[in-house]
């Protein structure tokens, strides 16, 4: 029964769903680790709105490669006659 939402839906639409699902973890991922905080000391502070703008540009990186690697996977393949 949980599945039959996503077994309905056609190929692409699960595609672009994963990779926004991926985009969205690599983009707090990212952020994260572009603060400087340090997981193993707790008394660091992170200053999460300067490292933002270097989040939003490495994501869009991210983005742009999930998009490209996405096109080339699926591209449908040119016949030779």
């Amino acid at each position: 029964m949980v599945g039959s939402c996503y077994d309905s839906m056609r190929p692409f639409q699960k595609i672009v769903i994963i990779d926004v699902i991926v985009l969205i973890g690599c983009f707090f991922l990212i952020w994260t680790l572009s603060t400087g905080f340090n997981f193993l000391i707790s008394n660091i502070h992170a200053d999460y709105v300067k490292s933002l703008p270097l989040a939003l540009m490495y994501t869009a990186l991210v983005g742009i490669l999930i998009v490209l690697g996405t096109v080339l996977l699926f591209l449908p393949r040119i016949k030779k006659q």
